[in-house]
């Protein structure tokens, strides 16, 4: 008999998750909350793709990077239109409660009809300000039936009072749906290529609690080298001697600096890295690596939260001098878009102060204004 083929990245939805998904559809809002690796935005966007191959769907990918509320606006505003919704383009960003009704109801029309419609917001963890949960509260009361909210994030954000005014508005998603348990993971490593006994199978389950991205780790180990990681290792640890360390010296330091950005495209890399073969690079680490996502826009990368953990870590380990000129490149980039908080963010870390009061004179204090006092001052200092 030929031996089975190892596809260690192959995407698992089980059965059971499958049907968790399905009152998706049914709701105004869909909280999917559980810590890091459990395969949040894996099992949504498989959803999402299941709905768009059935019939026809609007969907509008929105992703938090940090608590800049500036910054996710515009994330906000370049989602819809990627959506093909132009309305919030020029629209400002609402600073209170009246002008967070008038965007709700400003939505609600635009988005109304008869076409099925997704908005999926990934990473709401980030941001902090508890006016973004009281207007997806309100959002989701006001829907029409044609509109579904997908939220996504590591800690609860709907206070107890919303979640009962909400009701049946609202389904909640959690580690339970997420988890992998035996059978499941015995399909799933099947269907990778490995085959376990139940002994290992319940082994892996102990260490991992049936984290997706533990058991991955897991199977990875044993494809290459035959046994299974101890249980107490640490699993930042096991993931960077699994996916960064195997690596030729050049991709290790490549993946070191690019996780510093929360997306970018080959040019960017290209820039920051000053390696011309950045293309080629990309190409072959998004083939052999689950944790590395080109996004649908076929130009944008994406790092998994985990593998981007561990970048920073070994970031952190490269020589200071190498830092300094990998965070002034950063600031380079995004000074010459305009990007200009990114760009003061990097100055500051390589020590540029002459570079970052220029993005100061450049931007005159408009970004500025939306971050919190205490923090412009740091950055100043």
């Amino acid at each position: 008999m030929a031996k089975r083929k190892r596809d260690l990245n192959t995407v698992y939805i089980s059965e059971r998750l499958r049907e968790s998904l399905r009152p998706i559809s049914r709701c105004a809002l869909t909280t999917v909350v559980a810590p890091m690796g459990y395969g949040k935005t894996t099992a949504v966007n498989w959803y999402l793709a299941e709905r768009a191959g059935a019939e026809a769907v609007k969907v509008v990918r929105i992703n938090v990077y940090s608590d800049n509320l500036a910054i996710f606006w515009r994330s906000v505003q370049d989602a819809f239109a990627r959506a093909g919704f132009d309305m919030l383009r020029g629209y400002p960003r609402p600073v209170d409660a009246a002008g967070g009704g008038l965007l709700a109801d400003d939505l609600c029309h635009g988005l109304a009809g008869e076409v099925p419609c997704y908005i999926f917001i990934d990473d709401f963890h980030l941001l902090l300000d508890q006016r973004a949960s009281a207007f997806l509260c309100m959002l989701a009361n006001r829907l029409p039936d044609n509109v579904h909210l997908i939220v996504a994030s590591r800690d609860r954000f709907l206070p107890d009072a919303e979640t009962v005014r909400l009701g049946a508005k609202v389904y909640p998603l959690g580690t339970e749906q997420l988890r992998l348990n035996h059978t499941e993971l015995s399909v799933y490593a099947h269907r990778c290529g490995t085959e376990l006994s139940d002994a290992q199978i319940d082994e892996i389950l102990y260490s991992s609690e049936g984290w997706f991205s533990a058991v991955y780790l897991n199977l990875r180990t044993f494809s290459e080298h035959g046994v299974l990681p101890s249980r107490h290792s640490d699993i930042y640890s096991t993931f960077t001697a699994a996916m960064i360390d195997p690596l030729p010296e050049k991709r290790r330091e490549f993946l070191a600096v690019m996780g510093l950005a929360d997306e970018f495209t080959v040019e960017m890399a290209c820039f920051v890295t000053g390696d011309a073969d950045a293309k080629q690079i990309l190409s072959a680490l998004t083939e052999q690596n689950a944790f590395i996502k080109c996004l649908e826009d076929g130009v944008t990368y994406r790092f998994h939260h985990m593998m981007k953990e561990c970048a920073e870590r070994a970031f952190a380990a490269l020589d200071g001098e190498k830092q300094t000129v990998y965070h002034t490149r950063f600031g380079e980039w995004y000074e010459a878009r305009r990007r200009y908080l990114h760009a003061m963010t990097f100055y500051r870390r390589s020590g540029d102060y002459d570079a970052l009061l220029r993005v100061v004179q450049e931007d005159a204090g408009i970004l500025l204004a939306s971050v919190a006092p205490d923090a412009v001052l740091k950055t100043l200092a």
